[in-house]
Parts: structure tokens; sequence; C-alpha cells
């Protein structure tokens, strides 16, 4: 198959899929340290608050993954969200690193509308995982909705066929680079 032809898929699937919530292992716990770890995604990270949880169902052909999405909403544009997937390993076979970054990179830009655009991309290295570090600004040629401000942040790790994508939402702040930066694997 394609290699264009899995990333036009993966993209469509994922805007397209069902949405489902569990209570599991998938939950976040606080850990003693105060921040919240993740049985089944094997890491630990500092959220400003507890994060919810939001699973999402989807489909690259007959193949069917589950998107794991944590999110905290720490006020009116201050959104933090950790997500995992296991990609379908011929995906993962069929795509260097920079290709991979590159299609979470547009997923991003896509689910937003274009109203984000990518102005930094860089390689990043934190508690012993390599990855990119992102960042997305106010697209100036775009139709911005009245009062949206501020910009988006955040770092992509993959780990064999499981991406790890952490995410900043909203206007600049303080906690926003120890929510980064404190991201690690349990094990």
């Amino acid at each position: 198959m394609n290699k264009n032809l899995l990333i036009i898929l993966l993209t469509i699937f994922t805007f397209n899929s069902c949405q489902s919530q569990t209570k599991d292992k998938a939950e976040m716990e606080k850990t003693e340290s105060e921040e919240f770890s993740s049985e089944s995604g094997n890491f630990i990270i500092d959220f400003p608050i507890k994060p919810t949880l939001r699973v999402i169902d989807n489909q690259i052909g007959t193949d069917k993954y589950k998107i794991y999405n944590y999110q905290a909403v720490a006020g009116q544009q201050m959104i933090y969200m950790a997500e995992y997937i296991d990609f379908p390993e011929y995906i993962m076979e069929s795509w260097d690193k920079d290709q991979a970054y590159s299609q979470i990179l547009k997923t991003i830009e896509a689910k937003y509308r274009g109203v984000f655009k990518l102005t930094k991309k860089e390689s990043t290295e934190q508690h012993n995982l390599e990855g990119i570090y992102f960042e997305y600004s106010l697209n100036p040629d775009a139709n911005v909705p009245r009062g949206l401000k501020g910009g988006i942040k955040g770092k992509i790790f993959f780990v064999g066929n499981r991406s790890y994508q952490l995410t900043y939402l909203g206007e600049e702040q303080e906690l926003i680079e120890p929510f980064l930066n404190s991201f690690r694997l349990i094990k």
C-alpha cells in the first residue's frame, strides 16, 4: 500500500472516529509526588489538575486501535493534553521517524482547521527519550475565532509502535514547561 495513501487514511479515520469513555487501567492515578501516572500508558506526567480520559476508537483498513487522550482544562484557554496511540506495526514499519512526526504535526494543524500554523520544530531529549518539540502560533491568514489567544506547544516521542503526544493549548503561562518536561516512562 502506498505510504501517502496510509497517511491520508490515518488522517481521515482520526477525524471520523467514534469516541467512548472507559474506567479501567487507563485512568490516571495521583502519585506520591503529586504527579499523575497511567498504568496502561506506562508514563508519569505533572498535570496541574486531575485529567479526564477520552478513549477514541479508530480504524485503518481492518485494523482497529484506540487513542487514549488525557485532558486537563485548567482555566479559560489553558488545556493540557497527553495522548498515546499504539499504531498497527505495518504503519510504523512503512514510515521513518520524520514521516511519523510530520504526519502527527499535519494532523494537529488540520484538527484546528488551519487556525494555528507550525512555527517551531526541533529535536528534544528527556528522560532517555528522543523526540521533537513543536510550537504553533495563531495563523494571521486564517479566520481566527474571536477571543482566541495563545498557541500550541508540545512534544512527540515514539517507543516502538507507540506514540506519545504532549500538548498545551492556550495562553503563555509558567506551568507549560514543567508539564512538558515532566513526562517520563514508568519502566
